[in-house]
């Protein structure tokens, strides 16, 4: 049985019950995923079969991007701004100090929402890791050449050799 409105997500408020409501709407929409590919990029978005998948096969909040093409395909464009103010909510309660087990960011004050909704563990978060160790490794690499070099050259203007 096919109703005449698309599922919508007012009533959820947490990222499993928002993935659930987005397979609803998929299949509500009657599409698969390469259908739902093709239009998505008829609206000049990308939306891979392989991602959507992925997406719906999680219980973690999805990127906003994601949530924005998919909906567009299999709600309509008007849906979509429900569809993102309710993940945002979502979004922000997951990170309120209840949200983190009752520990607030500095000063009390939580910190903000992750844009992209890969939690804590995403593939941005660990990209952003991979940065910061190989920058690290490079400023230490830096210092150590650097103090190297230094005491040579100290050793040179007092009349010691490197010898």
């Amino acid at each position: 049985m096919r109703y005449h409105c698309p599922p919508r997500p007012d009533d959820v408020s947490d990222p499993r019950s928002f993935v659930d409501r987005m397979r609803a709407l998929k299949a509500w929409s009657g599409l698969t995923y390469r259908e739902i590919a093709a239009r998505a990029h008829q609206n000049g978005d990308t939306l891979p079969p392989s991602t959507l998948a992925t997406v719906l096969g999680r219980a973690t909040l999805p990127r906003e991007d994601v949530v924005r093409a998919f909906v567009r395909v299999c709600g309509g464009k008007d849906e979509a701004d429900a569809w993102l103010r309710a993940r945002s909510g979502i979004a922000r309660a997951a990170w309120t100090p209840a949200g983190l087990g009752g520990v607030p960011g500095p000063g009390g004050v939580p910190g903000p929402a992750p844009d992209d909704g890969e939690g804590t563990d995403g593939p941005h978060q660990l990209a952003d890791a991979a940065v910061a160790a190989v920058f690290a490794a490079g400023c230490l690499t830096s210092w150590w050449c650097g103090k190297r070099l230094g005491s040579r050259a100290a050793r040179r203007r007092h009349g010691q050799g490197t010898h």
